[in-house]
């Protein structure tokens, strides 16, 4: 039988960078809140902001607009995270501050996963979009907010600008991921129908939860798992194999990506030439050209 290759498409971390660094000796010896801001954002509200200023504390700028209006970005929550935790980052120094820091991040980032999901209805794996974090300044005080922004293709940060809410949107409507194409070295979601070069598997999540970073390991496991979420997407056994496709995956591969992550990948099956039609239960039939 033929031979699946275990090579992977570029890795992507999908999460926007929770805002950091000297932010946090902001007002360190003030009472930490029990609300937040009365500027910060709201879960439901529309922002229309590019994408290379969600990785910036909130209110972003240009304030909320209606989500039937032009938009790129939505909120799913606010919330803080936990207060005594909080407090030891504002004293601790050292590495003492960076791991405080660091678990605070890690708690948000988990936190808005959960939120993401239960906003649509279903993984946010499964749809175009990313989950965006960012704290709420000052984020000394440990507010958070998590919003969603559709996306151009797997791991990417160029957002659509779209009109109307993504609130329980759920899977299998118009924005469930299907194919991608590449063109160079970009790479687009597409229709199933439609020429392309790669279609979405599945996912695989790598066990147990907070492990810790080990870039070949994650590397190895994700490649693994993609590959029997490929094999099983086909309609082969696990011990198959397909030298026609090459199994990817996007997801959290960086040290700084893996903090608070769902350690979730997004497994893709790619060809070296266009494809027209689904590999869905292809089983060792030729490739749909």
């Amino acid at each position: 039988m033929a031979r699946m290759s275990r090579g992977r498409l570029t890795a992507i971390a999908v999460f926007a960078v929770l805002v950091g660094g000297a932010v946090w000796w902001i007002n360190r010896s003030e009472p930490i809140p029990t609300k937040p801001p009365a500027n910060a954002p709201k879960a439901g509200e529309c922002w229309a902001i590019p994408s290379d200023q969600t990785p910036k504390a909130m209110p972003w700028p240009g304030g909320p607009v209606s989500c039937s209006s032009a938009h790129t970005a939505e909120m799913v929550q606010v919330g803080q995270v936990d207060r005594e935790l909080t407090s030891k980052a504002r004293v601790a120094t050292g590495d003492d501050a960076k791991i405080a820091q660091g678990l605070m991040y890690a708690e948000a980032r988990r936190a808005c996963t959960e939120s993401a999901d239960r906003y649509l209805g279903t993984s946010w794996h499964r749809l175009q979009v990313t989950l965006l974090a960012a704290w709420i300044d000052p984020a000394g005080s440990g507010f958070y907010g998590c919003a969603l922004a559709q996306i151009t293709g797997p791991g990417g940060n160029t957002y659509v600008t779209r009109t109307g809410s993504l609130k329980g949107i759920g899977d299998g409507g118009p924005l469930t991921i299907g194919c991608v194409a590449r063109t160079g070295d970009t790479v687009r979601f597409a229709s199933c129908d439609q020429p392309h070069t790669g279609e979405f598997v599945g996912m695989y999540r790598i066990t147990p939860d907070n492990a810790p970073f080990d870039a070949k390991a994650v590397s190895d496991a994700a490649t693994k798992g993609c590959t029997q979420a490929a094999l099983a997407y086909l309609g082969l056994p696990g011990t198959a194999t397909r030298a026609d496709l090459i199994v990817g995956y996007i997801g959290p591969s960086a040290a700084a990506s893996w903090l608070g992550s769902d350690q979730t990948f997004d497994c893709y099956a790619s060809a070296s030439t266009p494809l027209r039609g689904t590999i869905r239960n292809l089983g060792t039939r030729p490739l749909p050209r």
